[in-house]
This record gives C-alpha cells, sequence and structure tokens, in this order.
C-alpha cells in the first residue's frame, strides 16, 4: 500500500462513492444506523466495498463516517463503537485484499463545538480519539475527516489524530456554493489549518456537486500546494416518489472527472449519491486522460484575485448608541429601567397591552417580553416587540430570543422579520428545556445555545447571513445576553459569559439578585467587564412565592434571611407586598452606583408592584 500512497500527488487515484447511498439503494432506510450494518449485515456492506473495488476504485473508505460516540447515542448503540469500528476495518480489508487503500473514515462528531455550543475543544479531542486509537491498532493506511462544517470541529479531529496516529492524515470540507462552509469558513482559512497541522492530503466532499467541485479546485490550486482530492456529491438531490434521489447520471461525473485531473486533482471519487456505475465512469474518464504533474509551489503564485469576490467582508457595525434608544442610555451611562411582562397564553393580548400602557404613562422606557420562559407556549416576543413599536410613542421592547424552538434557518428569518418591524433590542437566551414546561410532547430545537446565537446576531449586524455571505444592508440589533451571578459552578458561569461577550455581546441582564455580597463576589471572580449590566429584580409578593422562587426557579438564590422576613407577614397580603418592595428597593440602592440599571419583573405580571418600586427608587 505504501506504492500507492507514494503515488498520490503523482497521478490521479480513484476513491468510491457514497456507502449510505448504497446501502440505502439495498433497502436499508434512514431510521436506523448504516455502520451498525458492519454488525447485523457484514455481506451486504462487503458487497458495496465489491462493488466499488470493481468499478476500479482504489481508495476503499470504512462504512465509519458517522460511527461517532454521538450519533451513535442517537440510536442506543454506542456501547459498540469498538466493535463496529473493527468490523468495519475488517470488512474493507477482506475486500482490498491488498490491492487498494483502506482508509479509516470520520465524519463530524453530530454535536455542536465551542464558542457555538457546549462542547469544548478538549472534549471533541476525547471523541474523536475513541475512533483514532481504533484505527491505530487496525493499521488502516490513512484517516479521513470528511465532509466538515466547522474547522473548530475538524482541526480537533486533526490534532487528536497527530496524537494517536502514525499514518497519513487526510480533511476534506463541505462547501457550498459561495465556497464556503455552512458555518462561514472559506477555503483559505481550510487551508492554512491543514498546512499548520501538517495533513498530507485535502479537499471537498459532499454538498455540492460536479460543478461546484471544480470551483473549489480552481480555487485551491492557488492555495495550496499539497495533493488535492474531490469527493462530490451526485449533484443535488430531488424527491421523487416519496424519496430523495440523486438526479446526476455516471457519464455527466465522469466528464467531470477529466475536468478533475487536467485540473490538477490527485484523488477523484464521490459522497452522497454516487454509486458503483458513477465510480465506473470515473474510473474508465481517467484511463483516457494524462493528467498534469503535481505542479507543486509554483501554482500558489497564480492570482488570488478570485478571494475578493468569493470572500464576503463583514462590514463595521454601527456603534450601540446609534442602534436604539437602550443602546444610547447604555453608552450615556444613564440609568436604565425596564419592567418584565410575560405574553398571554392565549389570543387576547388586550391585558398585555394595558400593561404596557400602564409602563408608558408612568415614563418607563423600556419592556422586557420573554420568549416562552418556563417552556410554556405564550404569544411570540418578537411579534408582540414588534406591535409595541407600531403602537406606542415612548416604549422600546426588548424581546427575548431562545434557541430552543427554532433550528438555525428559523432564527435567522425571524430575526430578520422583527427587524424590518423595527425591533432593535433583543435578548438572547438559550431556553428552559421542554420537560419544564405544560407541553410534555415538544422537542428542543437547541441547533445552538445562546453563545452560539450571539454569535449569528453579531454576524448578521456585519451584514451577513449564517453561513457568512453578504446580505447586503448589516442589521442594527443591541444584543443583550443573560447573567447569572448566583449559579451554582460559577466558574462554568464566568466561562460562558465571557464567550458571550467574545462573541457580540453589548450587555447583559441578570438573573434576580437578592444577595449583593454573592453577586459581588463573582464579579470580583468575573474581573473587567466590557459590557454594561443591568441587574434583575423579582419584588416578592408573598413568602410562598419566595418559597418557591428559592426552590423550584433555577438560577434564582434567595437568601434564608429573606424566607424570615418574608414568613413575619405571611398572614398579611397587603404587608407582603409592602414587605417584598421593600427588599426590591433595599437592593436597588445598594447597587444603583455599579450597575448600569435594573430589570423589574412584574410578580405575577402585576406591573403596578413594578412601578411602585422605580418610583420609591428615583424619588
Amino acid at each position: 500500500m505504501k506504492k500507492l500512497l507514494d503515488e498520490i500527488g503523482s497521478r490521479c487515484l480513484v476513491a468510491d462513492g457514497g456507502i449510505a447511498t448504497s446501502l440505502y439503494d439495498k433497502g436499508f432506510y434512514i431510521n436506523r444506523s448504516f455502520e451498525e450494518l458492519c454488525l447485523t449485515h457484514p455481506k451486504e456492506v462487503k458487497d458495496v466495498h465489491l462493488g466499488f473495488k470493481n468499478a476500479g476504485a482504489e481508495i476503499l473508505h470504512t462504512n465509519t463516517f458517522s460511527a461517532t460516540e454521538p450519533k451513535l447515542i442517537e440510536y442506543g448503540i454506542h456501547e459498540q463503537l469498538e466493535d463496529i469500528l473493527k468490523a468495519a476495518v475488517e470488512l474493507a480489508r477482506e475486500v482490498s485484499d491488498g490491492k487498494t487503500l483502506v482508509v479509516g473514515s470520520i465524519g463530524p462528531l453530530g454535536i455542536v463545538l465551542e464558542p457555538l455550543g457546549p462542547v469544548s475543544i478538549e472534549e471533541a479531542e476525547e471523541l474523536f480519539l475513541k475512533n483514532i486509537r481504533i484505527f491505530e491498532k487496525e493499521k488502516v493506511d490513512a484517516i479521513n475527516f470528511i465532509g466538515f462544517h466547522d474547522l473548530n470541529e475538524l482541526g480537533a479531529g486533526i490534532k487528536a489524530a497527530r496524537q494517536a496516529f502514525s499514518g497519513p492524515i487526510w480533511a476534506h470540507i463541505g462547501v457550498q456554493e459561495n465556497m464556503r462552509t455552512s458555518y462561514g469558513h472559506t477555503l483559505k482559512e481550510f487551508v492554512d489549518l491543514c498546512e499548520e497541522e501538517g495533513v498530507q492530503v485535502l479537499g471537498v466532499a459532499g454538498e455540492v456537486g460536479p460543478s461546484g467541485a471544480l470551483t473549489a479546485l480552481e480555487q485551491l490550486k492557488v492555495l495550496t500546494s499539497k495533493p488535492i482530492s474531490l469527493l462530490p456529491n451526485a449533484g443535488l438531490p430531488r424527491f421523487v416518489n416519496d424519496q430523495y434521489i440523486y438526479l446526476c447520471n455516471p457519464d455527466y461525473l465522469g466528464k467531470y472527472a477529466k475536468r478533475f485531473a487536467l485540473g490538477g486533482a490527485s484523488v477523484i471519487g464521490g459522497h452522497s449519491g454516487v454509486s458503483a456505475t458513477h465510480i465506473q465512469a470515473v474510473s474508465n474518464a481517467l484511463k483516457v486522460v494524462k493528467a498534469p504533474a503535481h505542479e507543486g509551489e509554483n501554482q500558489k503564485e497564480k492570482s488570488t484575485n478570485f478571494l475578493v469576490e468569493a470572500v464576503d467582508k463583514p462590514q463595521e457595525p454601527k456603534p450601540i448608541e446609534a442602534r436604539s434608544q437602550l443602546g444610547k442610555c447604555l453608552k450615556e451611562g444613564t440609568r436604565v429601567f425596564t419592567v418584565e411582562v410575560l405574553p398571554p397564553r392565549g389570543v387576547d393580548f388586550s391585558g398585555f397591552i394595558k400593561k404596557c400602557q400602564q409602563l408608558e404613562n408612568a415614563g418607563v422606557r423600556f419592556v422586557n417580553i420573554p420568549d416562552g420562559a418556563r417552556a410554556v407556549a405564550r404569544m411570540g416576543s418578537l411579534e408582540l416587540g414588534s406591535y409595541i413599536l407600531s403602537h406606542f410613542h415612548q416604549l422600546e421592547p426588548i424581546p427575548h430570543v431562545t434557541t430552543r424552538d427554532r433550528n438555525l434557518i428559523g432564527l435567522q428569518s425571524s430575526l430578520l422579520g422583527a427587524f424590518a418591524n423595527g425591533v432593535r433590542n433583543v435578548l438572547l437566551v438559550t431556553g428552559d428545556p421542554p420537560k419544564l414546561g405544560n407541553c410534555p410532547g415538544a422537542t428542543a430545537v437547541y441547533d445552538v445555545d445562546a453563545i452560539g446565537l450571539t454569535h449569528i446576531v453579531n454576524r448578521m449586524n456585519q451584514g451577513l447571513d449564517i453561513g457568512g455571505s453578504s446580505f447586503g444592508k448589516p442589521a442594527e440589533f443591541l444584543i443583550g445576553v443573560a447573567l447569572n451571578p448566583t449559579a451554582q459552578n460559577r466558574k462554568l458561569e464566568i466561562q460562558r459569559f465571557r464567550y458571550k461577550v467574545e462573541a457580540g455581546a453589548d450587555f447583559a441582564i441578570t438573573q434576580p439578585i437578592y444577595d449583593l455580597n454573592m453577586y459581588q463576589k463573582f464579579m470580583d471572580e468575573l474581573g473587567d467587564v466590557s459590557v454594561p449590566i443591568v441587574m434583575g429584580i423579582w419584588p416578592l409578593v408573598s413568602f410562598r412565592n419566595a418559597e418557591f422562587l428559592k426552590n423550584e426557579v433555577p438560577g434564582v438564590f434567595v437568601p434564608d434571611w429573606i424566607l424570615e422576613e418574608m414568613e413575619k407577614v405571611r398572614d398579611n397580603p397587603q404587608d407582603s407586598i409592602k414587605k417584598g418592595e421593600e427588599i426590591a428597593c433595599q437592593v436597588i440602592t445598594e447597587a444603583k452606583n455599579f450597575v448600569a440599571g435594573f430589570q423589574i419583573s412584574a410578580p405575577f405580571n402585576k406591573v403596578e408592584v413594578a412601578l411602585d418600586v422605580i418610583k420609591k427608587t428615583e424619588s
């Protein structure tokens, strides 16, 4: 096999195609793990390998693209990871019979990494190591990272491979028609990573068909002297007769294989939709093409003018004081008071509007609108924010946006629509899990968490969509994030808050604070804060209310002394409300010199209580 490895770069090698597609064609459907078939249906997996080998493939990938622990957990078979990987290598090697390369295939983990998600780079490396150590033990000829969109994740995989694998490392990303990954990473960034980490072969896999792969090749040849591999899809999938099929015929891919070879590709194969018949067409095409010798460094001297057109540059966001009245207040140091009012659970929102009118009449300038708080379905925060802007003169909304209920496409669409309706302030939160609410059958999306959403909205403020493509005029959102100074795991909360600030947060609103000593201790550990902090205040209205907050609301800490104070007046509702207001006013008075303002929650939607607190502290 060393001979074949040595030939990469001096001639064009043929790789196999889409293993999952071929297994699907054999009657195995997508509601199961194709990788598990290495254990349950080894003959069918071998037949797929054999079909590609007989078609002319000189490189066989193991049937392990989705055999990562997080993905196998979805099927309840993660404990079989090692057995699946070993069986996959053995099946490919039996078919190879020493005449083809056997390459360990590793796809994306199936989880979102920092800074967009909750999984750290170190944790990702450990997950990759589980696969890589087995591939090293089974002595595959190379490892191929295939179809990655997040370069942070790919970098973690490559670093893990450098630790535990002694053979060649290959890497492929999936790019869209704009030559960026869905995370917005460019080909140049990909090449820089591969150059830095010593990847031997690099290229693109999936996402685009032959035409897009040719565009990627043309740009990669300018950026690198390393051997380039192309594993395109068989065009774009079409939904026909209740199933997705790929309409790119083998002859079409064969024609493009000639172009790939003449353009300097070193490895040509396929990904989704590419069958053994397609690979046969690729193999036949390469027999009549004399590919140019690998050009090495000289190719890098070509013009890179295309990079100006292919890479969308971010625009400079507007200063916060130009985005909204809230931004102007925060910039100028004007103390902010905002009141949180829950949206209605039904279609009648007259009560909500009445409460907002009370706030405006009292001179309150900002209203917070939760988004499905406690995982209870309520009227949409962005929609109510839009309504307020069109019906009130002085009141500015701060709608919350959770990542729980919408995928990435839906989040961006909703934010664009809200911006068109005048919404500028947003508070970005991950959101309570559905199991806490009254819809037990509801599912959570969580494509990203609050950190990831902050990245996305900040990118929108630079005129770029999720994929990094320009959409023209930038958005002008004032980005707020949540902060919990009373979190049990202060180290994690500090780390996540710093990530939010790095991601583009403009201000933060804390969970309700009752213990200023605990708050100050947290802020001392946090250190310098580059964004204004608005302190959350929740006036208590009864002893039972205090007990509930202390014991049943995540992220809220109520000291025992407050419970004792509220218990003294538990039998008198009016005195209980006064005592709660008194405690809230005391916190505000002591904290007003070191925070930018206060968010007053209207307990049980009693805005008059919140207004009383504001009136007493401003007098």
